[in-house]
Parts: C-alpha cells; structure tokens; sequence
C-alpha cells in the first residue's frame, strides 16, 4: 500500500515572550531583497521509539522559545517588500501521522517524491502558500510514524530572510533548546541589513537561467549519492589526468590539483551534462554555437574581512561563474579544466570581491554581465546551477532523542538545478540533480556517472 500522510493538528506558535517595541521593524538587506519569493526546503528523519506526545509537546516549547530570538521568523513582509513587520502574528505549526510505511524502510529505499508530503508547504510556488495560514515566514510539520513511532520534521523558512545557511542555524538552535543545551544555544546575529543596506531596486530584473517550468515540461528530480571511497577515486582520477597535461590551469597558471570533494563532484557533473548535451545537439553543432557555463552559490561569512560569524542571519551568498566556449578540442572540456573554472571562480569570491558588493551599483553590473552573456543572441547559453549543502552542520540538529538518520531538501521545480548536501558520514555527498525528462533519461544511464554513484 501506498504510504499515507494526513496532516490531524494545525496551529499557530508564536514567540514565548513578545518582541520589544525597539525591534517591530527589521529592514531586509539588498541580499535578500534580490532572493527568490520561495521557501527553503529541509528535512530532517529520525528514527526513534520514545513517547512522541512528550516529544511533540517538547518541539512545540523549544520552538516558541528559539523565535524569541529569531524573531522577524514570527512577523510578516511589509507591503514595501524591504522590511518584516515583526508583530509575533507567529509560525504555522502541523502535525501528521505516516501509515502504510516505515521509516527505515523510506530511508533505505528513498521515493523523493513522497518526501515532499513532509513539507508543511508548497516549498516553491510563493512564500504565502502554507497549508495553515498565508503569508508566514516559518513553516513546520512534524511527522509522526505510527508503525514504528519514527518522527520526520519538515521546514520552510522563507528564502525572502534565509538562506541554507541561516537555515541551519536557526534548526540547531531550536534542537539545542529543545534537548536544554543552553550553552549551544546561539543568540542571531542581526547585522547582514547594515553592511548591505536595502534598496531601491525598480527597473532591475535578476537575470534569467533558473527558470519555473511547472507549466511549461515535465521535470524530474534524481538523487545520485557520492559515497567518500568513489569521491576519492574520482580526485585521483582528475590528479592523474592533470599531472599528465603538466597540472590544472587557473588563469594560465599551473597548480597542483588540491580540490575539495564539492570542486571534484561539480566538475564531474559538469563534464557529464556537456558531453550530454553534445550527443544531443552534435559535437560541430555545439562547438558552433554553444557556451557551457555553471554558478555555485558561495557562502559569504567566512569570505569577508574579517570574516562574520556563522550565526550572521539572512541571505549572504553571491554565484561564482565559470564558462568555456567549446570547441573541438577536446581539452577545452577535460575535467582537470573544467576543475580549475570551478576552482577559479570560486576563489575569485573574495574579501575584496565581497568588499564591492558592498557597493549596489557593483554588484547589480555583475548580474547584469552575466544576465548579457546568458542572453546573447549569437551563443546558446547552456547552465547548470550548484548550491551546496555541504559542511551546514543539519546532521547535529539533536532535539534530545538522536541526531538525525538522514537529511534531506526537496524536489526542486527548476530546470538544470543541483543541489549537493553532506551524506550522514560526513565525506560524501548527495547529488540532488534537476533536468527535463528528457535529458534525465539520458543523464541517469551515463556509464562513467553510474561508475561512481549509487
């Protein structure tokens, strides 16, 4: 029988103690002002046997408690699209119970497709589509198997005040809360609106590639997992190839092939949607006409000088932008190339760069630029756009019964969308790969991706 979940409690939670007067009204930075009107999607699973009408009850508490300090979390957008009304109107907060299934069971045989049931909302289609009340800036369902007593808890947290980072941030407070850890608990920190002021963006619109395609084709979402043995496999399969072309090249400079397992697996996804799309169009066809580019959103806390805390809330992430225009020669797409692209527009996210984007004008010249190649009539644009996941610490978000068995984001509804998360062990990763079906047929067949992927 098909698993079924039926959301049986819908409620309002609101902060434990009210918001001061001196703090009703939080001013969105240009970062998030420019983020898409969406919810982030997260998904955590444990497996666990305890009493879940104590734990529900223990959730509940600990999450009016960590909205006191993640207060705009409560509020509501302003008409004006720059500011959160933070008047404690609250957070949607559902209850479900899971029959016809098992939790052990969904996680060793994973339809992604039903993981989306665990979302209190519809993550993608506006930020005011919960099934609870509209317009919320926090959305949670709680998920309770009733044949095995495992709980899955689900979030959206609008992208309009968060991004994956401070989503983590905010779930590890609530969880340290909830389990009474009080010296893990970590106080937000508020001062992303005053270093990247808000503005007056009328007239600019963010440059197309992530484009809705619901209405227009049918979409399909894989997950392709990278275990750490077959991530090590592919670096050396990269080193040696590089070693013998004389190393990678960044900018005409030769470097020795240190890459991070997120460079390795995006260059090897890269290679493979290329070589793709090639037999698909043909190889002189796409030499002609075609550009290869890929953005990797990239965490900007840790890239200023000096560097902001993790706990610095809201959206601070920036796409680094790598492209080749290919030709015949087959070195133009080798993977220690595409390596050192990703590798270079990577490190080209900088403190000094971060410094410009303090500068409005500076960055919205970036996104332009990009937008301009992205659109040129004389070149077809190919994109594939990378966030990762990776190293956002969702595997420690214990509320007092375990660390999660798994994490998970959402089926996305974007065409050539990757989203690459840390697997459980901490060394390989999840591939959450979004195409059209028709390149999906293709692209989940690939002989040299199914050498390296379970």
């Amino acid at each position: 029988m098909e698993m079924k979940v039926e959301v049986v409690l819908k409620e309002i939670i609101k902060p434990s103690s009210p918001t001061p007067p001196h703090h009703k009204t939080f001013n969105l930075s240009f970062f998030d002002q420019i983020a898409p009107p969406i919810y982030i999607p997260l998904v955590l699973y444990y497996t666990n046997d305890n009493d879940n009408k104590s734990l529900r009850d223990v959730i509940k508490k600990s999450l009016s408690e960590s909205l006191t300090r993640f207060y705009p979390l409560a509020g509501r957008i302003n008409d004006d699209n720059s500011s959160v009304d933070c008047n404690d109107d609250g957070v949607d907060y559902l209850e479900a119970k899971v029959t016809n299934g098992r939790l052990s069971q969904l996680i060793k045989h994973p339809d992604i497709h039903v993981l989306e049931r665990f979302l209190p909302c519809e993550p993608y289609s506006s930020d005011d589509q919960s099934k609870g009340n509209s317009k919320v800036l926090l959305a949670v369902q709680v998920n309770v198997f009733e044949d095995c007593g495992g709980m899955v808890i689900g979030m959206c947290i609008s992208h309009r005040l968060a991004d994956a980072s401070s989503s983590a941030t905010f779930i590890n407070d609530w969880a340290a809360t909830a389990r009474g850890a009080t010296e893990q608990i970590m106080v937000p920190c508020f001062e992303l609106p005053t270093l990247f002021p808000k503005v007056d963006l009328m007239g600019f619109t963010p440059p197309g590639g992530i484009k809705n395609k619901l209405e227009q084709q049918l979409l399909v979402t894989k997950r392709f997992v990278f275990d750490a043995s077959k991530i090590a496999e592919l670096k050396k399969r990269i080193s040696i190839a590089a070693n013998s072309n004389g190393g990678l090249i960044i900018d005409n400079i030769q470097e020795y092939p240190m890459m991070t397992r997120v460079e390795a697996v995006s260059a090897f996804i890269w290679k493979r949607f290329v070589e793709l799309d090639q037999a698909k169009v043909g190889v002189a066809a796409a030499a002609a006409a075609r550009v290869y580019s890929v953005t990797h959103a990239v965490n900007l806390r840790t890239r200023m000088v000096p560097p902001l805390p993790t706990n610095a809330f809201g959206n601070m992430y920036n796409p680094a932008f790598a492209l080749f225009m290919n030709t015949e020669d087959e070195k133009d797409h080798t993977y220690p190339n595409l390596v050192g692209k990703v590798k270079e527009a990577i490190k080209k996210i900088d403190g000094d760069h971060v410094r410009k984007l303090q500068s409005t004008d500076a960055y919205l010249n970036y996104m332009k630029q990009i937008k301009s190649i992205n659109s040129s009539g004389q070149t077809s644009t190919v994109m594939l756009h990378f966030s990762s996941w990776c190293r956002f610490p969702l595997y420690e978000a214990d509320f007092g019964w375990g660390k999660p068995t798994w994490a998970t984001t959402a089926p996305l509804p974007f065409d050539n969308v990757i989203v690459l998360m840390d697997t459980r062990s901490g060394d390989g990763i999840e591939a959450w790969v979004n195409m059209t079906k028709e390149d999906m047929d293709e692209f989940q067949l690939d002989k040299e991706l199914l050498a390296f992927v379970s």
